[in-house]
């Protein structure tokens, strides 16, 4: 059998042009790299040296092997130093994947820190629905996903990493401007703006909604929270949003944000990834600097 041990003492022979000289190269006895290479020409079926007294040189066949030989070690010492450089994180690659909210208001701000830290790891991102994100971990198409919402899914690890409060958000002139609270049911007279289905906030609105008894009928689906944002300033209707997706705007006063009573206002923030997989080093940097207090988040981390 051909092995890359084989392969390096057959290299030191190649090299040195005496089986004296390579047995000290990698350490073995005269006899021992004499074993081998005989071992290895049997193997091939023909001479690999032509011995010259104390000499060695290559035959035609010894120097085909020689070249594949010193192409095959190139890769091996490359691949071996990638794999260093993975380990310090001088290298590598990380696949993350996002729910809208939490692609574009969130994760900026914590891959600009991750990348200030570690320039040199590549990064993708996929911006999509939550659902499709899970779909997607589920597939190992992503090392990491970022969700609005827990999962049941037994193949998958969720983990709750920050909070955040969601606000009715109307228009700046609205009747319920001065007001500090209203009640859930007081959404059934208003037009309710929603993001796309499948969007893991609305998904978490509608069920708690639905606990209270509320079912919202007079819903238009403005497809990502931009648009529920520019819909709702248009004064088209209300809606209900995380804070770290409105800040601005209610900053601005563009919006204004009332309280939900008598409904649970906190919103969990969730990273997930398969039970199955191993995290790579550059996941599990990105995950503890996530929920490093002090990240540019918004929010309260867990």
């Amino acid at each position: 059998m051909i092995n890359l041990d084989r392969l390096r003492i057959f290299q030191a022979v190649a090299e040195t042009r005496s089986f004296t000289r390579a047995a000290e190269v990698v350490h073995l006895t005269q006899p021992g790299i004499s074993k081998h290479i005989r071992q290895m020409e049997e193997y091939y079926g023909t001479l690999l040296f032509d011995r010259l007294g104390k000499k060695v040189a290559l035959t035609h066949a010894g120097e085909i092997l020689a070249e594949a030989t010193q192409e095959i070690m190139a890769s091996v010492t490359a691949a071996e130093q990638r794999i260093e450089e993975l380990k310090g994180l001088r290298g590598g690659r990380l696949v993350i994947g996002a729910s809208f909210a939490l692609g574009i208001y969130l994760l900026p701000g914590v891959l600009a820190a991750f990348r200030k830290r570690y320039p040199a790891v590549e990064v993708t991102v996929d911006i999509s629905l939550s659902a499709k994100i899970m779909a997607k971990i589920l597939a190992n198409k992503l090392d990491l996903g970022l969700v609005n919402q827990d999962t049941h899914d037994p193949r998958l690890h969720a983990r709750q990493f920050m909070t955040d409060d969601l606000f009715v958000i109307i228009p700046r002139h609205h009747r319920w401007a001065k007001k500090k609270r209203i009640r859930p049911q007081e959404l059934l007279g208003e037009t309710f703006i929603v993001a796309a289905r499948g969007a893991g906030v609305r998904a978490v609105i509608e069920e708690r909604l639905k606990e209270k008894g509320i079912v919202l009928t007079n819903v238009v689906d403005f497809g990502n929270v931009e648009g529920v944002k520019r819909a709702v300033e248009a004064g088209l209707g209300v809606s209900i949003q995380p804070q770290s997706v409105v800040q601005r705007e209610l900053s601005a006063g563009s919006l204004t944000g009332v309280l939900l009573a008598g409904l649970d206002a906190k919103l969990g923030r969730f990273y997930i990834c398969r039970k199955d997989k191993n995290l790579s080093n550059a996941a599990k940097a990105f995950l503890a600097l996530l929920q490093t207090p002090g990240t540019e988040t918004g929010v309260t981390a867990q």
